[in-house]
């Protein structure tokens, strides 16, 4: 839709408003628009020429003699738009709600939301850096349980292991 210089003149008054807002409901002739606005007739058919001028309003003659007013094309897109006006305020709300969100949800669970602490806010040194960098000489590893041997018996049911300490330890005795 084109506004053009006759149409911003025919909005720029209230009470051509509020005819085309009264139009918008439905056609009616300019002695209910006089009666509804608290207007004379002559007023609000003065406004209804300026305002079929701007290509707002046709005259619909019924063959009666009564004359009623309706919008146009032109004069309905400015009462009422294809996008209605709540559905694009509750739109831009949702969007607003949910951008708030995800920021509320940045800071508090991000590093970026973290307090600045005063190591954060200067910058590392060299050997701090060097220092981080470097692998622990001495891994401490921990103690490993002692691992226990079966226990092979003998033929008279003795403990072959300890048949094996003894003759070590008498050969060693004797050399």
């Amino acid at each position: 839709m084109e506004i053009d210089r006759k149409t911003l003149k025919a909005l720029a008054a209230d009470t051509r408003l509020d005819i085309l807002k009264s139009l918008g409901k439905r056609r009616k002739t300019p002695s209910e628009l006089s009666k509804e606005l608290n207007l004379a007739t002559s007023t609000v058919v003065e406004h209804l020429n300026r305002l079929e001028e701007a290509d707002l309003v046709r005259r619909e003659e019924t063959g009666h003699k009564w004359i009623y007013y309706a919008l146009t094309k032109k004069g309905l897109a400015l009462v009422k738009p294809k996008i209605p006006t709540h559905f694009v305020i509750v739109l831009s709300l949702c969007v607003i709600v949910v951008f708030a969100g995800f920021i509320y949800y940045y800071v508090n669970y991000t590093s970026f939301g973290t307090a600045a602490t005063p190591d954060m806010l200067t910058a590392p040194s060299a050997e701090k850096a060097v220092e981080e960098t470097r692998m622990p000489e001495e891994i401490p590893t921990p103690p490993t349980p002692p691992i226990e041997e079966p226990v092979a018996t003998g033929v008279a049911g003795e403990n072959m292991t300890n048949v094996t300490n003894m003759t070590n330890s008498t050969n060693t005795t004797m050399t």
